[in-house]
């Protein structure tokens, strides 16, 4: 399998964020998956729904990327684990050294509409940008949080470096939000 790869497209970006997750070597049911995406990826890729999730796995598990066994608990109903496979972790490794970077791709909420401010009152846009930076100060103590709380694992040095950079992603919105700030402040002109 691993030559037929080579030569065969990849496959969507969020199915290598599912292998990556499984590449630290544990077992992962579908929900705990989401919930290590949830825990760290969402603060620079992904934020997925648990169908999202699954529709991978099964994608994954079709290809020979991850093998499911069944736990069975005691209080809880039985669940399936996910673990990455060998022909998984070359697909892995093939896609990192081998798909093209494609430039970042930023949804903003807050930016699109401020774009359009102009319709509104300038209360709405201070509004706007005001709720905009409680949110990415939230998000910035969740994120120093995680980097702080990641171990000293070898495995996890390269996703501590990442989460920092993260960290200074988010400070540079606070900084492109200021700038927001004073540009409302000094042109309050609006259509409304």
């Amino acid at each position: 399998m691993g030559d037929v790869n080579e030569t065969t497209e990849f496959l969507p970006t969020t199915a290598y964020a599912v292998l990556g997750l499984l590449s630290f070597g544990e077992g992962l049911s579908g929900y705990e998956l989401r919930q290590r995406a949830l825990g760290s990826l969402r603060f620079f890729y992904w934020s997925p729904a648990q169908s999202q999730i699954y529709r991978e796995l099964r994608r994954l598990e079709a290809q020979g990327f991850v093998a499911p066994q069944r736990v069975e608990q005691q209080d809880r109903p039985d669940k399936t684990v996910y673990r990455l496979t060998a022909s998984g972790r070359s697909e892995l490794v093939r896609w990192i050294e081998s798909s093209p970077i494609d430039p970042p791709v930023i949804k903003h909420p807050a930016a699109l509409r401020l774009f359009f401010g102009h319709v509104v009152s300038g209360e709405r846009r201070h509004e706007i940008l005001s709720n905009h930076m409680d949110n990415v100060e939230d998000v910035l103590g969740e994120l120093e949080a995680l980097t702080v709380g990641l171990d000293d694992d070898e495995r996890v040095q390269l996703a501590r470096a990442v989460s920092g950079w993260a960290v200074s992603i988010y400070r540079g919105d606070l900084r492109g939000a200021g700038a927001v700030a004073s540009a409302l402040d000094a042109d309050p002109v609006s259509m409304r």
